[in-house]
């Protein structure tokens, strides 16, 4: 039971971002430009999935410890614990202390906070959801048998995989959202340079 519960959740809850253990590796790809217009490039150039996105959190929720048990009343989970590994991907800018455009160095910062915060966010979802899988299964009554367990066990993290993934699809389109509205501000707030006639 507990070899085919593990396998569907490692397989299972992967994300496109606490419990009793999290693992969070970051890792850096370098991009160079002296203008936004070329960090732009460079950024569909070289971002994960193939420049789609600048930023990703890939999440695996695992099981750490998953234990049944059998007593009087019958065959019920004694420990659950899930873990999160996560494996960020940011991007650095080369000239980003180096710069002599200060505009620049200043959107590129609030930019690399955001891209940061947004990836941590996600392992911050998932770390939510090993918490409820935790309960959830915890919380399964005793059973007369462990396959009846594990096929409740089943369901539920099942369950609790589609809307992890709805959870993190809602987020990213919320942000996007967010991320469209202000940089739609930004441009009617910029102001306009008025040639000679």
């Amino acid at each position: 039971m507990r070899i085919r519960l593990a396998a569907l959740v490692a397989t299972g809850l992967l994300a496109s971002g606490c419990t009793t253990t999290s693992q969070v590796s970051t890792r850096y790809y370098d991009i160079s430009g002296s203008t936004s217009r070329e960090l732009d490039r460079e950024l569909r150039r070289k971002g994960p999935d193939g420049g789609k996105a600048v930023a990703m959190a890939g999440i695996r929720i695992r099981p750490v410890d998953l234990k049944p048990s059998r007593d009087g009343d019958g065959c019920r989970f004694r420990r659950v614990r899930f873990g999160v590994n996560a494996a960020i991907t940011l991007p650095r800018w080369r000239e980003a202390t180096s710069s002599e455009d200060a505009e620049l160095r200043r959107q590129w910062s609030g930019f690399a906070a955001y891209a940061r915060a947004h990836e941590e966010a996600h392992v911050e979802i998932a770390e939510a959801y090993a918490r409820a899988i935790e309960a959830s299964l915890l919380a399964i009554p005793p059973q007369p048998s462990c396959d009846q367990l594990e096929a409740i066990a089943l369901q539920r993290v099942r369950r609790a995989v589609g809307l992890h993934r709805q959870t993190q699809l809602a987020f990213d389109a919320h942000e996007q959202r967010r991320f469209a509205r202000l940089a739609a501000a930004a441009r009617v707030a910029k102001p306009t340079r008025r040639t000679g006639s």
